[in-house]
């Protein structure tokens, strides 16, 4: 269960996201004045799914720890606002690569953690192949439903996310190798004992 805690320490661990949230804000805001529907549709969008770890937070009575949130918010900042909303992708072409390369070491990062906290709440360790198995193939879940979505969004809104087949591939290629580097690494260092009875509720990843 989620413990209590000051409107302060709430607000700290959400200060990344709060930023780009105002940002998002204000760029709604400013597109709305100037009648830029299109932009200030995108960036009400980035806004809402900002909130995203504020629901996973209530729905499942978790406190979701500073850098990972800050990780979220560098993803939403550098692919969202400025690849989709300032036009960056099509300024450079390798950012989309940069991109998901990145996506893949941020989910890779959240999958670690969220395993780490199932392993303690119900006290067994995973061997480390399986360790990093598990991170890998929900890393490569996201990124195939990721390009899924941006099919669906090219198919049914006119939207030219998805260039050709390989660019489809190379995203998905890129997000999941970096994934599987940063599973290694972390089942590497991944709990080698069954936690004790005391450790079931730390909340540390180690």
């Amino acid at each position: 269960m989620m413990k209590r805690v000051s409107l302060r320490g709430m607000l700290l661990r959400h200060t990344p996201l709060i930023v780009v949230e105002a940002v998002f804000v204000m760029s709604f805001l400013g597109d709305m004045s100037r009648g830029d529907a299109e932009n200030a549709f995108l960036a009400m969008g980035l806004f809402q799914v900002s909130l995203t770890p504020l629901v996973v937070e209530a729905i499942g009575r978790i406190r979701i720890p500073l850098h990972l949130q800050l990780l979220y918010a560098i993803l939403l900042f550098t692919g969202g606002y400025m690849g989709s909303y300032q036009r960056f992708y099509d300024v450079w072409e390798p950012w989309d690569t940069v991109v998901h390369f990145y996506s893949g070491v941020m989910i890779a990062l959240w999958a670690d953690y969220i395993l780490r906290s199932v392993m303690r709440k119900h006290g067994f360790v995973m061997p480390r192949w399986l360790h990093a198995t598990v991170i890998t193939s929900f890393s490569a879940l996201v990124a195939m439903l990721w390009e899924i979505g941006e099919f669906a969004a090219d198919q049914t809104m006119g939207s030219r996310a998805q260039i050709d087949n390989y660019d489809t591939m190379v995203d998905m290629i890129t997000g999941t190798l970096s994934a599987l580097i940063v599973a290694v690494i972390l089942a590497w260092r991944a709990p080698r004992r069954r936690p004790a009875e005391g450790e079931l509720t730390h909340n540390s990843t180690p």
